[in-house]
This record gives C-alpha cells, sequence and structure tokens, in this order.
C-alpha cells in the first residue's frame, strides 16, 4: 500500500541540469524573493520572462540575469491585477519560447496601501479598508489564479511545474495582517486542491506552494 503523501502526489526527483534550457516565466521580480529566483534560473542556463509594474527595474534584472548565464532573457511590464496583463505575460511566453516548464507565481501588492504599512498597528475590526481589501484580493489571489489557468494548457503540454510562493501566514493565523492572511489562506486552499485535481485527471504537472517564513529583502 503506497503511503499517504505519495498517494496525493507524484515525486520527482530534481537535477540542476534539468533548468537548462527550460523555459520560466516568474512574476514581481523587480525586487526581493522574485529578483533573486529570476537571477538563480539565469545561472542555472534557463530561458526567462519576468513581470514587474516598475519597467525601469525589469530592465536592470534582464540585463543583470543575461550576465549570468540566461539563455533567453525577456520581461512584461504590467500589473497581475489586470487581466489583460496576465493575458500578455501568458501569451508572451508563448510567442519568445513556444511552450512553457515553468511558472512561479510570486508577486504581491496593492495600488491602494503602501507595503510600509504591511505591519500595521491597528486590527481589523479598529480600521477596516475595503477597497484595500478588494484591491489586494484582486491582485493576489485573482491574478494568481488567472495565470495559473492561462498557463495550464501550456504546463500540460510540457508537464510543467506551477509555484505558487506563499507565506507562513497561509497556515497560522495572525493579528494585525488579517487581510494578508485571508489571502494566503486562499492560496494554500486553491492550488492545494488544484494539485489534487490534476492528479486525479491525470495530468502530469507538479503544483508547488513553498512557504516562507519573515526574510529581509
Amino acid at each position: 500500500m503506497r503511503r499517504r503523501s505519495e498517494a496525493w502526489t507524484k515525486r520527482r526527483l530534481f537535477f540542476a541540469e534539468t533548468i537548462r534550457g527550460a523555459t520560466v516565466v516568474i512574476t514581481g521580480c523587480s525586487t526581493g524573493i522574485g529578483e533573486e529566483m529570476a537571477y538563480q534560473y539565469a545561472r542555472l542556463g534557463a530561458k526567462i520572462l519576468i513581470t514587474a509594474r516598475r519597467e525601469n527595474r525589469l530592465k536592470e534584472v534582464i540585463a543583470k540575469a543575461k550576465s549570468l548565464g540566461a539563455q533567453e532573457a525577456h520581461y512584461v511590464a504590467g500589473d497581475m491585477g489586470k487581466a489583460e496583463d496576465c493575458e500578455r505575460t501568458i501569451q508572451t511566453a508563448k510567442e519568445k519560447f513556444g511552450r512553457l516548464d515553468y511558472l512561479v507565481l510570486n508577486h504581491d501588492g496593492s495600488s491602494v496601501k503602501n507595503i510600509h504599512d504591511f505591519f500595521g498597528t491597528k486590527s481589523w475590526d479598529e480600521d477596516p479598508d475595503m477597497d484595500f481589501f478588494v484591491d489586494y484580493l484582486n491582485i493576489n489571489v485573482v491574478g494568481y489564479v488567472r495565470l495559473a489557468s492561462l498557463a495550464l494548457p501550456l504546463l500540460k503540454e510540457s508537464k510543467g511545474h506551477l509555484i505558487v510562493v506563499n507565506a507562513l501566514n497561509g497556515k497560522i493565523p495572525f493579528p494585525k495582517i488579517s487581510w494578508s492572511v485571508a489571502v494566503k489562506f486562499a492560496l494554500d486552499g486553491f492550488f492545494s486542491s488544484l494539485r489534487v485535481e490534476l492528479l486525479k485527471a491525470g495530468e502530469d504537472v507538479s503544483v508547488t506552494l513553498p512557504i516562507l517564513s519573515l526574510i529581509r529583502t
């Protein structure tokens, strides 16, 4: 009898050389974790397409990625809270690469609330901001689901990999950031369920949700 973990997932060994020449789309690459992931894939010789809203930063990241060994490096400047920008991202990957091996969803942002307010001093019941919450959900849940949905046909063809960068507050409730906890729990629930759906359908697409704690970026 298979162990429980093996019954619900397909295990694949990772070898660095398998990344050479692989096609990778990474969102949220203007700084921080996304920027560093772009460099790591570049060092392994991947073909990358990165996204963020700041075109000037994307150009800088692309230049460095090429110097590190990326076989190809492209960017799409856009807002992943907008359907047209999500569609443009996946379409550009299809046009540039002809296939997609890895989709790495990493973006995080809101046009309403400054990121410096992330660790606020007021609870939601003291200072509810529905405009911010709806905007944040759209970028960080709907945007993730939309990109994954658009990319799934390509990932099925390549037997590819869907990577959804999540956080500890997607597993454990935290006070003062209830809006962020809601988003991260939603990502965990949706993509964990999608993983099982794909497995039951016989599709060879891996879905991975790395859980990150606090990182100084």
